[in-house]
């Protein structure tokens, strides 16, 4: 790791632990952060909780058990967090032997337990003030669903009937991302016609790079460079950003790995968040 005089420092970081895989991060209202990490040797998929100012990880290697049904163990591995409200964080199981997601639990991972649940609904969207959910059902064997509004903050519905394809497509419409919601910035790979980030590249020196991920946020450039290891095969990735054409911090990501990881930093409240090795969470405050 390199921080330049003046440059940026570090404000903490987390380790998952040895063999785990930090798999996926969530932004709460009340300022934490919520990750989700994946063990292969144990197929464990376990929970942790950061305060994003002080860095204090107030909970770690949580399972995600519904207070009423304990999931079975391939439930509890393919466990997805899907979106957050307040201090609330919604979570869903996927179904056996399929990518479709299956129930609802929202968790309060300050306290460790989970507010309510809903095992027999399927999240679709968070509007705020309400969720647009459905239940899966089937009519002479082909499967059917059933659009709902559900309260957020206690499980209970709002409206259960009612809801065509059309309200439906135009409430969908209406659907705020969810990192712009938790107001992140996700790097894109820079392209020819990625004018702004090929120019911010160009001045500080960075041209004809294999693979680059990149976010230019005012005068700071953070790219995620992957590069080819002609001597010792695999791939390299480095993150190094600049302020104007002054390189003001830089780390190795990966080294000699078969694929590079990809979209393993962002950006949120002028602080960088990265993943080293996949395994450590940094964070970098930019002030």
């Amino acid at each position: 790791m390199i921080n330049k005089s003046g440059g940026l420092s570090v404000r903490w970081q987390y380790c998952a632990g040895s063999g785990a895989l930090v798999w996926q991060l969530m932004f709460t209202q009340i300022g934490d952060l919520i990750g989700q990490k994946r063990v292969a040797a144990s197929r464990q998929a376990l929970f942790f909780g950061i305060d994003t100012l002080t860095g204090k990880v107030f909970c770690d290697d949580y399972l995600f058990v519904d207070h009423l049904r304990a999931l079975s163990e391939a439930e509890s591995w393919f466990t997805v967090l899907e979106t957050t409200l307040g201090g609330l964080v919604y979570c869903s199981a996927c179904q056996p032997n399929s990518p479709e997601h299956q129930g609802i639990w929202a968790v309060d991972f300050r306290s460790g337990s989970v507010a309510w649940s809903r095992p027999e609904l399927v999240f679709v969207a968070n509007l705020e003030d309400e969720f647009l959910v459905y239940k899966p059902s089937a009519f002479a064997g082909f499967p059917e669903r059933h659009f709902m509004l559900i309260d957020p903050f206690t499980g209970a519905d709002i409206r259960s009937s009612g809801l065509d394809p059309l309200d439906v497509n135009a409430i969908r419409a209406e659907v705020v991302q969810e990192e712009v919601r938790q107001q992140v910035t996700l790097p894109d790979f820079v392209t020819e016609g990625m004018a702004a980030e090929r120019m911010a590249l160009q001045r500080a020196g960075i041209e004809g790079t294999t693979r680059c991920e990149c976010i230019v946020q005012g005068a700071l450039t953070v790219a995620a460079l992957h590069e080819p290891d002609e001597l010792r095969g695999g791939w390299n990735s480095s993150l190094k950003v600049w302020r104007s054409d002054r390189l003001v911090y830089a780390d190795m990501l990966e080294e000699r790995v078969e694929k590079p990881g990809l979209n393993n930093f962002l950006i949120r409240n002028d602080m960088l968040y990265y993943l080293k090795a996949r395994e450590e969470l940094v964070c970098v405050a930019f002030s």
